[in-house]
């Protein structure tokens, strides 16, 4: 869940992360708000068993760079 609020009237809100990066417009005041992003916890990178071995440390990167890809907020873009 995303909480944030009005840049202009401070009413709160809570949205699901899915929401993160839209518009919305305050039910309070009608200004237009852009929802924050959702708080993303850093990835932690610790001991990569044979990490001697480049490729397997490539490999575990890899795989977590792809899991954070697939949770990161979708972009939308308003084209007149």
């Amino acid at each position: 869940m995303i909480s944030f609020k009005c840049s202009k009237c401070g009413y709160q809100y809570k949205v699901d992360d899915i929401h993160a990066g839209k518009k919305a417009r305050c039910k309070s005041c009608e200004n237009v708000n852009t929802i924050p992003g959702a708080a993303v916890k850093p990835a932690v990178i610790g001991h990569v068993p044979g990490s001697g071995d480049t490729v397997a440390a490539y490999n575990s990167l890899l795989q977590e760079l792809l899991k954070q890809e697939k949770t990161a907020p979708s972009v939308e873009t308003d084209a007149k």
